[in-house]
């Protein structure tokens, strides 16, 4: 589940969403020389959908965060549920940990009782003999909005019986708070409507029903095969992992398998960044592969950056290996501090793209954890009748060339195409083959 967790303390200020339908990211950047009066004009019906969406979350959504130890066995994974009642008849949510540590996950306001488990044997269910805790919420508190500071030790097995649902926790997933919830590695093809423009778009105006609809999560292209090494396609904003279409056909599948993220790109990247971070847990959890690489291109490297920052301040995400940024704005968009400080209301993600805002000056704070390795590509043909600056007619070079992302990066290529183009780019496809193999 990707949350809006207001008490993060990683979160910005002030979080107020809101999106303005654009076909895609170039459109968008572009509609920047537009009166700002036409848009808002034009945008008034997504603006009050959105509004209507938002409301949603605000009123049945809350974040329950703590500290949970496990002295029993410090690396194996940890189940966290929310529910209802002491029997855990309905579990509203549940997220996987991969060791002691901070946890957060979302709830309902109606959640009353914290279940945490060790899954010991690593079946994905409770059994008997796992140390586990049933927690109390208190009511007062839930009600009046997230909960924290909650401390949890798993020493030793609980007496309480273990109810059916803890026994089939995988199936749940996509049918958990309301719906309002992501799908785990289910099968689809790039050509379904959950990849389409229109299904992007609502991932910006709609992002409870994006989610609600099944849209949201990480899809697999084939059923997956042990022997293959995971690849995570990530795109950018208003994107759809159909972008990826012709990098997909070019991978080296003998070695890889392509995963896709889908996702509501208008949210915040810290909240996307800590839900990434747990449903990989979920899915390695079950799957126990022991590498994935990431490709992400635009946002989406901002994105997984981010989702890698979160690795460090975890120490998780062991699996993580190469990732591959293209045509990234690393250093901001500079024209999003204007849209800040002028429109009507501000979509989360505008404030992680100013240049000098707080998301971006602690991007690069922690180190990538140990063993990933970056390749940075760049694009520099600009087609933009508007602008002549360096860059690809989106993303000026300036921003995808930001010296802390160089010096991390074991590589750094740079392609003659625009924003678009360079996902086509054979020449490309090739440099991404050769670095998730690991040949710098």
């Amino acid at each position: 589940m990707f949350v809006l967790d207001k008490k993060s303390s990683h979160s910005p200020p002030e979080t107020r969403p809101a999106f303005i339908r654009m076909p895609g990211l170039q459109t968008f950047f572009l509609c920047w020389v537009m009166s700002a009066s036409l848009l808002l004009l034009s945008g008034c019906g997504n603006l009050a959908r959105l509004a209507a969406d938002i409301r949603e979350t605000g009123d049945r959504l809350r974040v329950v965060s703590g500290r949970i130890d496990a002295p029993v066995c410090k690396d194996c994974e940890i189940v966290i549920a929310v529910s209802a009642d002491d029997r855990a008849l309905e579990i509203h949510n549940y997220r996987v940990f991969e060791r002691s540590g901070n946890f957060r996950l979302a709830a309902l306001r109606d959640s009353r009782f914290l279940i945490a488990f060790q899954d010991l044997n690593r079946d994905f269910s409770y059994q008997p003999n796992e140390p586990a805790v049933w927690h109390k919420l208190s009511e007062s508190t839930i009600k009046a909005g997230d909960v924290s500071n909650v401390k949890i030790i798993l020493r030793e097995a609980s007496d309480q019986p273990v109810p059916p649902t803890l026994a089939r926790l995988f199936d749940l997933r996509g049918s958990s708070l309301g719906k309002i919830d992501v799908r785990v590695g289910e099968v689809l093809g790039l050509d379904d409507e959950h990849f389409s423009p229109e299904s992007a778009s609502m991932g910006m105006w709609e992002p409870i029903g994006f989610m609600k609809s099944g849209r949201a999560g990480i899809f697999f292209l084939e059923p997956y095969d042990p022997a293959k090494i995971p690849v995570l396609f990530v795109h950018g904003i208003n994107g759809t992992p159909r972008s990826f279409a012709t990098m997909i056909q070019g991978l080296d599948r003998r070695r890889f398998q392509p995963w896709v993220l889908n996702y509501p790109s208008g949210l915040d990247l810290r909240a996307l960044g800590d839900g990434l971070v747990g449903i990989l847990a979920e899915l390695r959890h079950r799957y126990k592969f022991k590498t994935m690489h990431f490709v992400a291109h635009s946002m989406g490297g901002l994105l997984v950056r981010e989702y890698l920052a979160e690795c460090s301040r975890s120490n998780a995400c062991d699996y993580a290996g190469n990732f591959v940024s293209i045509s990234t704005p690393f250093g901001g968009v500079a024209s999003t501090a204007v849209w800040i400080d002028y429109a009507r209301v501000v979509m989360p993600v505008w404030r992680n793209l100013v240049p000098d805002g707080p998301f971006l000056s602690e991007l690069f704070i922690r180190p990538l954890p140990t063993g990933v390795r970056q390749t940075l590509l760049v694009s520099y043909n600009n087609t933009s009748r508007l602008s002549r600056e360096s860059g690809d007619g989106v993303i000026p070079l300036e921003s995808q060339l930001r010296i802390e992302a160089q010096r991390q990066a074991v590589t750094v290529r740079g392609f003659n195409e625009d924003h678009a183009s360079i996902l086509q780019n054979r020449e490309a496809i090739e440099e991404i083959n050769q670095a998730l193999l690991g040949n710098f």
